[in-house]
């Protein structure tokens, strides 16, 4: 993502990182970093609110080899109907 877009989510996401658990909060500016569009990183940043997938998303991003094909791959595998509807809920937050 490009910075401007950055500066636009962190500061939309505020109030829902803000009320999330800790080690969320710190894992949410890396997935600012890595995350390749506005929606792959809402999907990072709902899928890293499950411990056992924020633990995968902490190695691949420490192993710093393919980090976007990796986590693309991630996204797809775990992906749901629940945290999709989530997502669009965030985002009509975000653009509206």
């Amino acid at each position: 993502m490009k910075n401007p877009e950055i500066v636009e989510i962190s500061n939309k996401m505020s109030p829902d990182i803000k009320f999330s658990s800790d080690s969320v909060r710190l894992l949410a500016p890396k997935l600012l970093n890595y995350a390749e569009n506005k929606r792959d990183f809402l999907l990072l940043f709902e899928l890293s609110k499950f411990q056992a997938t924020r633990n995968q998303i902490v190695s691949i991003i420490k192993k710093d080899t393919n980090i976007h094909k990796k986590l693309k791959e991630l996204i797809k595998r775990k992906t749901n109907k629940s945290i999709i509807k989530k997502i669009k809920d965030l985002e009509e937050r975000i653009n509206g």
